[in-house]
């Protein structure tokens, strides 16, 4: 991964990133063992490569808001598996677009979409997971949906995760 930093700063080398990434997560996909969201070797990954500088996100006029209902904000280390749930509204006369739902983890947005979609209940009104199994440490989840006006919402959270002994 360090011979790529250069290479990130020119912007020349995303295919292999993409391909780093994906070779990354099929390696952690084989050790996991159970219904994780994230996979304590994903995890370390993140963690283990520096982020690179976040671009803003700048949402459309009207776009659809993103509220997170579960767990409750705050620096508390929550235990393992922890609940998330979401709300999400459309404004005016736009309709949420449930097959429109990216979920991403991480500065490097590795996307577990499916991964979610297998556990969660996903409605026009918002999403629900229950027992999300995710290793120990903080955790950065960004949720993307978009309305019938092709307008995104996005929000991100962070958890603390400590494991079940």
């Amino acid at each position: 991964m360090r011979s790529l930093v250069p290479c990130l700063a020119t912007g020349r080398c995303l295919m292999l990133l993409a391909l780093a990434a994906g070779s990354a997560f099929a390696q952690a996909q084989a050790q996991t063992s159970g219904p994780f969201l994230i996979s304590d070797a994903e995890w370390r990954e993140e963690r283990a490569t520096p982020a690179p500088p976040s671009p803003r996100f700048s949402p459309s006029p009207g776009a659809p808001r993103l509220e997170l209902l579960q767990p409750r904000p705050g620096p508390e280390l929550l235990p393992s598996p922890i609940d998330i749930q979401l709300r999400w509204n459309a404004e005016g006369e736009a309709r949420i677009e449930p097959q429109s739902l990216r979920i991403r983890y991480g500065w490097m947005g590795l996307d577990i979409t499916q991964r979610v979609l297998a556990q969660a209940e996903v409605t026009s009104e918002g999403l629900r997971i229950r027992k999300a199994a995710l290793p120990s440490g903080e955790h950065k989840l960004s949720v993307e949906i978009a309305d019938s006006m092709q307008r995104v919402g996005r929000r991100q959270f962070e958890v603390k995760v400590q494991a079940a002994p």
